[in-house]
C-alpha cells in the first residue's frame, strides 16, 4: 500500500489549485480514507485476478510484457467529476482494465473530449457541480454519439439516493446508475467487468 500522507495545508492547496471551495461533508479524516478504500478494493482485485492491475498510480504494478504491448488502439473510457480526488480514484479503479482512461472536470472539457475522440465508455458524476448541468451533459452526450453512430456505454454514479433521479438520467440515456454507497467501487468494477467482457469467452475474462 502506498504511503499516503495528507495534513490541513495540503487539503486547502488541492481545492485551491482546482479552484474548488473545500465541501462541507469532506473532512481530511474521509478522504484519506476514500483513498485508502480505493487502494484496498484495487489490491484485493489484484490479488484475485489472472492479470496485474495496469495502474503507475498505485506504483509500479504493471508486468514490462504488458509495457510493452501496450498502445494507442485501446478502448477508451471518459471519466467525468468535478472535485479531482474523485477522477484520482476513478482512473485507478479503470486502470484495472486494458483501456486508456481520460478525465475531465468540468462539462465543456468533457464535451469537447467527447467529441475528439470516440470514446466506448463514460464514468461521469451527476453533481457536476449541480444535477441540472448533469443532466445537461447526459443528454448532450447521448445525442453526440448518437449522431456519430458510435455505441458508447454511459454509466451514472451519484451520492444522491433520490429514486427519481435514477429514472431521470435512465430516460436521458444511462445505461447503467450507481449510488456512491459504502461498496461503490466494487459494484462499479463489476459492472463495467459485465459490459467489458459481454459476449467474450469466460477464459479471456480478466
Amino acid at each position: 500500500m502506498p504511503n499516503i500522507e495528507l495534513d490541513e495545508e495540503f487539503l486547502n492547496l488541492f481545492f485551491s489549485i482546482t479552484n474548488k471551495k473545500v465541501p462541507d461533508t469532506l473532512n481530511l479524516h474521509n478522504m484519506k480514507q476514500q483513498l485508502i478504500d480505493v487502494v484496498d478494493v484495487v489490491k484485493n482485485l489484484n490479488e484475485n485476478s489472472k492479470k496485474p492491475i495496469k495502474s503507475n498510480a498505485l506504483g509500479n504494478n504493471s508486468s514490462e510484457e504488458e509495457e510493452e504491448n501496450s498502445d494507442n488502439t485501446n478502448p477508451a473510457i471518459l471519466v467525468i467529476d468535478d472535485l479531482g480526488v474523485i477522477t484520482y480514484q476513478l482512473k485507478v479503479l479503470l486502470s484495472r482494465f486494458e483501456m486508456d482512461v481520460d478525465c475531465s472536470q468540468e462539462i465543456y472539457d468533457a464535451v469537447n473530449k467527447f467529441k475528439k475522440r470516440k470514446y466506448k465508455y463514460v464514468v461521469m458524476d451527476l453533481f457536476i457541480p449541480t444535477e441540472r448541468e448533469g443532466f445537461i451533459l447526459l443528454t448532450e452526450l447521448k445525442k453526440l454519439a448518437q449522431a456519430s453512430n458510435v455505441e458508447t456505454i454511459i454509466g451514472v454514479i451519484t451520492a444522491s439516493p433520490r429514486k427519481e433521479i435514477e429514472q431521470q438520467c435512465r430516460l436521458r440515456g444511462a445505461d447503467f446508475f450507481l449510488e456512491k454507497n459504502n461498496e461503490w467501487q466494487a459494484t462499479l468494477l463489476e459492472t463495467m467487468n459485465s459490459y467489458i467482457n459481454a459476449g467474450k469467452d469466460p477464459e479471456e475474462e480478466i
